[in-house]
């Protein structure tokens, strides 16, 4: 049993690895809460789900995510605050590095999770554990984002491990926790902690550090984008899965002339208007190039614009990276580690959009609803996965912000000259192909759940 917040960037990274235990013969299903459609993830999730070819178990009825329902009982405290972050990184002794991974942690992880873990127990995720009562999975590998999954697990005799879809902020944050209480040092109780502890009281549970962190962590994630930890973990080859569509006929047609690919991400578009001027510098920064550019836009992020997109460049809604990138020289992409991912497999240079700038993200209630406060320029883990391309040669970081158009257009002209990138990609694929995939990981996993179930 897959528990996973019902999203498609959460979902998607999973699927090779459910395959990979269908394929051996298992029964799989992919559970979540039902939540309700916000603007923000906009998708029917048994579609999305049986489109895989796996079985979807989504629980319960929709209602209003926790964190954007005004009505629900004591919504504002679950905004995170300012005030909060600065009492943890003062107990907490935080450097600049640490500071970013507690902003990761407070600002988002935990702030999604409190959407379906409120301190009223919802209905949908009371469902999920009740259909893991029923269901009795032997395993349970569940989404950070959805700690309600070890709650599952538990509450069902079963094993139970985080799948990671991002750095393990959790991880860091509750090991540094861990670490400054021994020292002497009195830490209040940390966000996650005070998230899943209604719901797990509610099923008599005792809430320990299994239940906030696993009972072990699959990590799809290379040297680089790994945050220590102190639980055991399993490596294994982040195969990309990014849906499938008919291919267009243009896609495979012959050109004289290398091809670059743009992509900067679906979710970001999907709730803020524009995306800080990056897409209109980045379209100026290839205009003049001798290449075809295939970019995966749509009309929120080409309104930066107003000029249109130049001759070279060819808009899509979307395509698959997976068919996408066999046919390009290089991609110029927001940094996500799915993204980065997909690049890695395929061998192919990558340009990440960066900037110095932190990421933090702040509430605050107002008459129509919240206000957000976005204190960021990028996607969330572009400062990492760039560091991992540059160190590997196998491409360029770009500040949007900073770097003018000529010297972007200068960087994409390196990656397509100067043979080096293209061998640190091969370099970055190598590493990418000697990491376990998901079949070499099942025998694994079925020791750990006989070692580990009740």
């Amino acid at each position: 049993m897959f528990c996973v917040f019902p999203a498609p960037a959460h979902f998607l990274p999973l699927v090779s690895y459910a395959w990979a235990l269908q394929a051996a013969g298992h029964e799989v299903r992919i559970a979540a809460p039902s939540g309700q459609d916000t603007g923000i993830t906009s998708v029917d999730f048994d579609r999305v789900v049986t489109a895989t070819g796996l079985i979807p178990a989504v629980c319960g009825e929709p209602e209003p995510l926790a964190v954007h329902d005004r009505g629900h009982p004591g919504w504002l405290d679950l905004l995170p605050t300012e005030a909060e972050t600065e009492r943890f990184s003062e107990v907490l002794d935080l450097d600049a590095a640490g500071l970013h991974v507690w902003e990761m942690f407070h600002c988002f992880q935990v702030l999604a999770a409190r959407d379906y873990h409120p301190p009223k127990p919802r209905q949908d995720v009371l469902a999920l554990v009740d259909f893991a009562v029923e269901w009795r999975p032997d395993l349970v590998l569940w989404d950070p984002w959805l700690p309600g999954g070890a709650v599952a697990a538990r509450v069902s005799g079963a094993a139970h491990a985080r799948v990671l879809n991002a750095p393990d902020y959790s991880g860091f944050v509750l090991d540094r926790i861990a670490r400054r209480r021994a020292e002497g040092v009195d830490v209040p109780e940390d966000p996650l902690t005070a998230t899943v502890r209604p719901l797990a009281e509610h099923f008599g549970l005792t809430l320990d550090e299994e239940l906030l962190l696993g009972q072990w962590t699959v990590d799809p994630f290379p040297d680089g984008l790994r945050l220590p930890s102190r639980v055991p973990s399993v490596s294994v080859r982040n195969v990309p899965f990014n849906g499938a569509t008919p291919a267009p006929d243009w896609l495979h047609t012959p050109s004289d002339r290398p091809r670059i690919g743009l992509s900067l991400g679906v979710s970001v578009r999907k709730f803020m208007k524009g995306d800080w001027g990056r897409t209109a510098k980045l379209l100026d920064a290839v205009a003049d190039l001798d290449v075809d550019v295939i970019a995966t836009l749509d009309k929120n992020q080409l309104a930066d614009r107003p000029a249109g997109v130049p001759s070279n460049v060819r808009t899509v809604d979307y395509i698959p990276l997976n068919q996408l990138l066999p046919t390009c020289a290089a991609l110029i992409h927001h940094g996500s580690t799915g993204t980065f991912a997909s690049a890695t497999a395929f061998g192919v240079p990558q340009l990440i959009c960066d900037t110095d700038e932190p990421v933090r993200c702040y509430g605050k209630p107002t008459e129509d609803g919240i206000e957000w406060r976005f204190d960021c320029q990028k996607q969330l883990t572009a400062t990492e996965t760039a560091e991992v391309v540059t160190r590997h040669g196998a491409g360029f970081r770009i500040d949007h912000q900073k770097q003018s158009a000529e010297e972007i257009r200068d960087r994409v002209r390196r990656v397509l000259e100067e043979p080096s990138h293209a061998e640190g990609a091969a370099a970055l694929r190598r590493g990418w192909l000697a990491t376990p995939g998901p079949t070499e990981i099942v025998g694994v996993l079925e020791r750990l759940t006989a070692e580990n179930r009740a």
